[in-house]
């Protein structure tokens, strides 16, 4: 049985395991469900105490002892509808609160120079969303080499980073009067830079393997943003006129060459 749609339900592995246990016993103590799951009793204490939290099970007193029982599967259904309202809910308050927090950004000096690191795929993500907030109506980033190896990475994750900044980009531009073009240098063969290349304001050259480097280079504005696509991929976010200028000198000798 597929669990992967529980997991991303929301429910913990230790909650799946209890919970499916709970479906295949019926109405039960704590002990066949200890020994069902192979949990430590302590631990499958908690995790019973949470699922009836959210109300995936139940339970009976029954000769002062407590008796488990599976809810309805349907009632996932409810969990999840119910999880997202209070998502929204709670997007709602940050959305209240969003000016004056970003007031407080503002009131700090902003380094000339700084280096910050982002790991994971989300890190990297923010890493990308906050150089694009800096970048300006009408200018160009850069970005080069998209190589068709990443180091480790599974190459799913890389796509669905890789949509996820194109999709920024794309979102922005649909605000913007004056559009913000990109420029990307890749490996010949790379199948997310010819994905790339049908992206709107976007223009891709590639080039030949000895040409590329492991890491992607990413020049927004004065932020160079240098990727490693690793299984746990890593970003460094560098804010600095001089470094940016350097690696765009790199990228025109590149773009040069690429075709």
């Amino acid at each position: 049985m597929d669990t992967e749609p529980l997991r991303q339900a929301g429910l913990t592995e230790g909650e799946i395991a209890v919970y499916l246990a709970l479906l295949k016993l019926g109405l039960s103590t704590a002990g066949p469900i200890v020994k069902e799951t192979k949990l430590q009793s302590s631990s499958a204490y908690h995790i019973l105490d949470s699922l009836i939290e959210k109300g995936i099970i139940s339970f009976e007193m029954k000769n002062k002892r407590k008796n488990f029982h599976a809810v309805s599967p349907e009632r996932l259904i409810d969990f999840i509808e119910e999880k997202k309202k209070k998502v929204d809910e709670e997007r709602q308050q940050i959305e209240k609160i969003l000016p004056s927090l970003t007031a407080l950004k503002e009131l700090a000096q902003k380094p000339t120079q700084e280096v910050l690191i982002f790991e994971g795929w989300n890190g990297v993500l923010s890493a990308f969303k906050e150089a694009y907030r800096q970048l300006k109506p009408g200018t160009t980033a850069y970005a080069y080499t998209i190589t068709k190896e990443f180091g480790g990475a599974d190459l799913d994750q890389v796509r669905w980073l890789i949509n996820k900044i194109r999709q920024l980009r794309e979102n922005m531009n649909k605000k913007l009067k004056r559009k913000i073009l990109m420029k990307i240098i890749a490996e010949r063969g790379s199948e997310i830079g010819k994905d790339q290349a049908k992206t709107s304001f976007t223009h891709v050259k590639f080039i030949e393997k000895h040409y590329i480097n492991p890491a992607i280079i990413n020049i927004y504005g004065d932020v160079t943003l240098i990727a490693l696509w690793l299984q746990k991929p890593i970003a460094f976010y560098i804010v600095s006129k001089e470094v940016a200028q350097s690696f765009k000198n790199d990228f025109d000798l590149l773009w040069i060459v690429a075709k």
